[in-house]
C-alpha cells in the first residue's frame, strides 16, 4: 500500500514510535504520543563509495526511489526499491504482544529486522552497476538525544522536559508528567546478529551480496522510565514493567535472550487474523487501529503492588471514558477479559450524584492525574447504561458473576436514576440526558427523551433484570422488567414514524440548555425526525451474548436499513442525515455489527474506513487512527480498535458460558475461516476456528479444536 503514518507501541508501557514519512521524522519517547518528540532516524543502505539511501525517515540521507508499506497486527514492514544502488531493503518493526502475557506485551522492547537483496531492475530501467557490497545503517539524532557507544549496544538517555503535546510545537511537559522533575529516559539499540559495528550514533553491519553474508541486520531497541509517570488517587505509579525490571540492563537481557520466544508468540497472534477470511481493508483497519489503541494504554503499579489499568482517550487525555470503552470493550472481549475486570472495579470508585441520584463519572482523570472526573459535564443515563451493559456482557461471556456481585448496590443504584430521569412517566428518560455524540445537532447530542438513549436504556435495564435474577434480588429484577416494558411501550407508539425511527419525542428546543455553555435554546428542535444511525447502538453486547432484546426487530432492521442510505457519505455515515458533516468511524463500525448480528445485509463498507485513515495519515497530516472528519479532531484516537468486532460479526458470534453454549451463524457470504479468539488457551496457544466450507449441499459449518470449548456445547443458528 501507498505510505503514510503510522505507530507502533506497547501494551500499557507507553513506549512508542510515529513513523511520519512525510515529515521525514519518527515520533519517539519512551513516554508515549503527545509525550514525544520528533527525531531524525536513518535506516537504509550504504554504498563503498558512501552512497546513502535510506527509508523516509530522514532528511540526512537519498530517499529510496519507491517504498511500499504493510501493516501488520503487532508492526509495519517497509520494501524498498533503490535503482541506483540496484537493491531492495526490507525493514520489518515488531512489537510483541500475546494474550494474558503481561510480559511479553508491556515489555518496552520493539524488534526491527533490516535485510537487503539484489534487484537490479525497477520497471524498465536496469541498474548500471548494482552493488555487491556496503553496509546496513541505522543512525538516529535528536537534539537533547545523548548517544554513546556502551560495550555491544548504543545506549541513548534525555530528559523530557518539553513536549510536543496538542499545538505540534514545543511546550513545557507540565500536567502530562506525574512530578514537577522530568523523568530519566535510558534506551538501548542491542544488536542481534554478530558483526555489527557500534559508532557514536548507531550501528552498522557490513554486508556481501555476492557471498550472502551480513544482508540481515536485527537489533532491539529498549526503553526504560523508572520514576513514577501516574498519579491515582495521589498515589505514585510506575510502568507495570518496572515490577520484571529493575533497569535498562534487565531489558536489554530480556530482549536478547527472549528475542525468539518473544517473536514466536507474536507471529502466531499475528498468524490468527493473516488466516481469517476478512478483507484487505477489514485486515488493516483492525491492524493500524490495534497499535493505536496501545499508544493510549497505560498499565502501571504502586508501590504497595496495586496496579492500575486505564486507556486515554486519545487527544482528549481523559482516562477510560466509559463510552469510548464501550467500544473498545470488544478488544478486552477478544484477547483479554482480565483487563476488563479492572475496569468494571475501577470505574465503580467513580460514582457521582446530582439531584437524580447516582451515575458513573464520563472518565477517570485526565493527563498524569487520575481521581476524578475532567469533562466539563457529566453524561449520566449514557455513562451508566453502557456500564450495565459491559458488566453483563463479562457476565456472561466468562460466567464469572463475582464483579456483578461486587457492585449489586451500585447497579441498583444506576438503575434507580433511569427511573428518577423519568419525569414523564413514560420510560424515556429526560433528565441526564447529555451523551457521548459531543459534536452532533441539539437533538442529537442533548435533547429530552431521545431514541438512542432510551433503546440503550431498555437494553441495559434488560441485562440488570438478568442480573438481578442471577443474585436473588426479585424486587430489583421486578424493577428492571418494569421500566423495560416502559420504553417499549412508548417507544413503539410514538417513536416509530413510518420507516424509521425518530431522533426523539421531543419537537421543541424551549427549556433546553447547551450543556458545553450553559445557553438556553430556543425555536423547533432542528434534526428530531431525521435518520440516526444510534437508534440500536445499546443492543449489540447482548446480541453477543444470545440475547434477543426486546425491542420490534422488523422495525430496527428497517431504521438500520434507512438511516444508512439517507446518511451515507464518501467515508461512512454521518450522526443523522441532517448532521452531514460529523462522521465517527466507530460508531459506523459498531451499527455495521447489529447489522451483521440481525441478518440485515449492509455493503462493508471497511475500505471507505480505512480510505479516510489514509487521507488523515498523508499530505502532511499526522492523525494516528482518527474516529471523525475535518470538523473534529479525535485522533491516534483507542476506538478504532472496535473494528475487531468483524471477526465477531462474520459469524455472529454468541457466548453464554451460563447456558454453556456458543452459537455461530450456519451460513455466511463465503468459504471463510473465523479465528474464535475468545475461546482460546493462550497458556497453551490452542485457539478454535470456525471454518466454513462449499460443499454439494452448500456452505456448511464446524469447529477445529472444538476440544477446547470444554462443557460449550456449539449450536449453529
Amino acid at each position: 500500500m501507498n505510505l503514510f503514518c503510522t505507530a507502533v507501541s506497547r501494551l500499557g508501557s507507553r513506549f512508542t514510535l510515529v513513523f511520519d514519512p512525510y515529515a521525514k521524522h519518527v515520533l519517539h519517547s519512551a513516554l508515549g504520543r503527545w509525550i514525544d518528540l520528533p527525531l531524525d532516524l536513518t535506516i537504509g543502505i550504504q554504498s563503498e563509495d558512501g552512497e546513502l539511501v535510506a527509508l523516509p525517515f530522514t532528511r540526512e540521507a537519498t530517499p529510496f526511489d519507491a517504498v511500499e508499506q504493510e501493516l501488520r497486527l503487532c508492526g509495519v514492514r517497509y520494501t524498498a526499491h533503490s535503482l541506483k544502488l540496484g537493491i531492495r531493503a526490507t525493514l520489518e518493526v515488531t512489537a510483541p504482544f500475546y494474550p494474558h502475557d503481561a510480559l511479553t506485551s508491556t515489555a518496552p522492547v520493539f524488534y526491527f529486522t533490516l535485510s537487503v537483496q539484489s534487484q537490479p531492475r525497477l520497471f524498465w530501467s536496469s541498474c548500471q552497476s548494482p552493488i555487491g557490497r556496503g553496509r546496513l545503517v541505522v543512525r538516529l539524532k535528536r537534539e537533547g538525544l545523548n548517544t554513546s557507544p556502551a560495550g555491544d549496544a548504543l545506549a541513548i538517555d534525555y530528559t523530557l522536559s518539553h513536549v510536543l503535546a496538542d499545538s505540534e510545537e514545543l511546550v513545557p511537559a507540565g500536567d502530562f508528567l506525574a512530578s514537577d522533575s522530568p523523568p530519566h529516559v535510558q534506551e538501548r539499540i542491542v544488536p542481534l546478529v554478530d558483526g555489527v559495528s557500534v559508532e557514536n550514533d548507531g550501528i552498522s553491519l557490513p554486508f556481501d551480496l555476492s557471498r550472502g553474508e551480513g544482508n540481515t541486520l536485527r537489533f532491539a531497541w529498549c526503553a526504560y522510565v523508572g520514576e513514577p509517570v501516574l498519579n491515582v488517587f495521589g498515589k505514585p505509579m510506575r510502568f507495570l514493567y518496572t515490577r520484571h525490571f529493575a533497569g535498562i540492563d534487565e531489558v536489554v537481557r530480556f530482549a536478547k535472550e527472549g528475542a525468539e520466544e518473544n517473536l514466536r508468540k507474536t507471529a502466531v497472534v499475528e498468524s490468527l487474523l493473516d488466516e481469517a477470511s476478512l478483507s484487505k481493508s477489514q485486515l488493516d483497519l483492525i491492524r493500524f487501529s490495534f497499535q493505536n489503541f496501545l499508544l493510549d494504554s497505560w498499565w502501571t503499579v504502586a508501590d504497595d503492588g496495586e496496579d492500575w489499568f486505564s486507556v486515554w482517550e486519545g487527544s482528549c487525555y481523559f482516562h477510560s471514558t466509559v463510552d469510548v470503552e464501550y467500544n473498545n470493550g470488544l478488544v478486552y472481549f477478544a484477547f483479554w477479559l482480565p483487563l476488563l475486570e479492572k475496569l468494571l472495579d475501577e470505574w465503580a470508585r467513580f460514582e457521582m450524584q446530582d439531584e437524580v441520584g447516582s451515575y458513573l463519572a464520563h472518565d477517570m482523570g485526565i493527563r498524569a492525574k487520575v481521581g476524578s472526573q475532567a469533562y466539563p459535564h457529566p453524561m449520566q443515563v449514557e455513562e451508566n447504561a453502557n456500564y450495565l451493559l459491559l458488566l453483563h456482557a463479562f457476565w456472561r461471556w466468562t460466567g464469572n458473576l463475582e464483579p456483578a456481585r461486587r457492585h449489586h448496590a451500585l447497579c441498583r443504584r444506576l438503575v434507580d436514576y433511569f427511573e428518577r430521569s423519568d419525569t414523564t412517566g413514560n420510560g424515556f428518560p429526560n433528565e441526564g440526558v447529555a451523551n457521548t455524540i459531543d459534536d452532533a445537532s441539539a437533538a442529537v447530542q442533548y435533547a429530552r427523551e431521545q431514541v438512542y438513549l432510551a433503546v440503550k436504556t431498555l437494553s441495559a435495564c434488560h441485562a440488570a433484570g438478568q442480573i438481578a435474577q442471577a443474585l436473588g434480588d426479585h424486587g430489583w429484577q421486578a424493577q428492571c422488567e418494569k421500566l423495560v416494558n416502559r420504553i417499549r411501550e412508548t417507544l413503539d407508539a410514538q417513536a416509530w414514524l413510518g420507516d424509521h425511527y425518530a431522533v426523539c419525542l421531543e419537537r421543541t428546543a424551549e427549556g433546553l440548555h447547551d450543556p458545553w455553555t450553559g445557553e438556553p435554546l430556543h425555536g423547533e428542535l432542528g434534526g428530531w425526525d431525521a435518520y440516526s444511525i444510534y437508534t440500536a447502538n445499546g443492543l449489540l453486547y447482548l446480541l453477543m451474548s444470545g440475547h434477543t432484546p426486546p425491542v420490534d426487530l422488523a422495525r430496527i432492521k428497517q431504521d438500520i436499513v434507512n438511516a444508512y442510505r439517507h446518511a451515507l457519505t464518501e467515508y461512512g455515515c454521518t450522526h443523522t442525515s441532517a448532521d452531514k458533516s460529523n462522521v465517527w468511524l466507530s460508531q459506523n463500525l459498531w451499527r455495521d455489527y447489529i447489522a451483521s448480528y440481525l441478518n440485515v445485509g449492509l455493503p462493508d463498507n471497511s475500505s471507505r474506513y480505512m480510505a479516510m485513515e489514509q487521507v488523515m495519515n498523508t499530505a502532511g497530516l499526522n492523525k494516528g487512527f482518527i474516529d471523525t472528519y475535518f470538523t473534529n479532531n479525535l485522533c491516534f484516537y483507542p476506538r478504532g480498535i472496535t473494528s475487531i468486532g468483524y471477526l465477531f460479526a462474520l459469524c455472529a458470534l454468541q457466548i453464554d458460558r451460563t447456558q454453556g453454549v456458543v452459537r455461530l451463524r450456519r451460513s455466511v457470504p463465503y468459504p471463510c475461516r473465523v479465528p474464535l479468539l475468545p475461546l482460546a488457551n493462550w497458556e497453551k496457544g490452542e485457539v478454535p476456528v470456525a471454518v466454513y466450507e462449499l460443499g454439494a449441499e452448500g456452505i456448511t459449518g464446524r469447529v477445529e479444536g472444538e476440544h477446547l470449548l470444554g462443557n460449550l456445547r456449539v449450536e449453529w443458528y
